[in-house]
C-alpha cells in the first residue's frame, strides 16, 4: 500500500527567495505525481492545517531556512533535527508549525516529516522573483522531493 504523502510549499509569494516553495508548488504542479500524492500550498500558515496534517503518512515541507550556511545551501532535515539548523528567532512561522506538529504528536499521531529547502540569499526585497542564486536550485530541490515520494 502506498503512504499518503502532502508536500506542502511554504513562502511568500511577493518576497523574493522567501517564495521559494511557492515555485516549488508551481514546478509541481505541471508534473504528473502519483495518486497518493498531494501538493498544497500554504504560504506562511501551514501551522493553520493540523487537521490535513495528520492525515497523512509523510509530509514533506518546503521552504527557506534561516541557517548558519552559505545562501543557497540545500537542506533536508527530519522534524527532530528541525531546532538545530534553523534560527527559530528568526522564522516565527517554522517555529509555529514545530508547535503544530508537536500538537498532532500529543494527540497520538504525526507523520513522518521532512524539510526540504534552501538557505535564502534575499528575504527582504519585495519582489515576485527569486534570485538566481537561489532560483537555480530549484531542479535540485524538485529532484529530493521527487525521490521522497518513490
Amino acid at each position: 500500500m502506498n503512504k499518503n504523502v502532502l508536500i506542502l510549499c511554504c513562502g511568500y509569494q511577493f518576497g523574493c527567495d522567501n517564495a521559494f516553495g511557492y515555485h516549488v508548488f508551481k514546478n509541481l504542479e505541471k508534473m504528473k505525481l502519483p495518486d497518493n500524492v498531494d501538493t498544497m500550498e500554504v504560504g506562511f500558515s501551514a501551522c493553520m492545517i493540523p487537521h490535513v496534517i495528520d492525515t497523512m503518512d509523510k509530509v514533506i515541507i518546503v521552504d527557506i531556512f534561516h541557517a548558519q550556511k552559505e545562501p543557497g545551501t540545500i537542506l533536508r532535515m527530519k522534524l527532530e533535527e528541525l531546532p538545530s539548523y534553523i534560527e527559530i528567532k528568526k522564522d516565527a512561522a517554522k517555529s509555529h508549525l514545530i508547535d503544530t506538529l508537536d500538537m498532532c504528536k500529543l494527540t497520538g499521531y504525526c507523520p513522518e516529516t521532512i524539510f526540504i529547502g534552501v538557505v535564502p540569499l534575499d528575504s527582504k526585497t519585495e519582489s515576485e522573483q527569486l534570485t538566481p542564486e537561489i532560483a537555480s536550485k530549484l531542479p535540485e530541490v524538485i529532484d529530493m522531493i521527487l525521490k521522497e515520494i518513490t
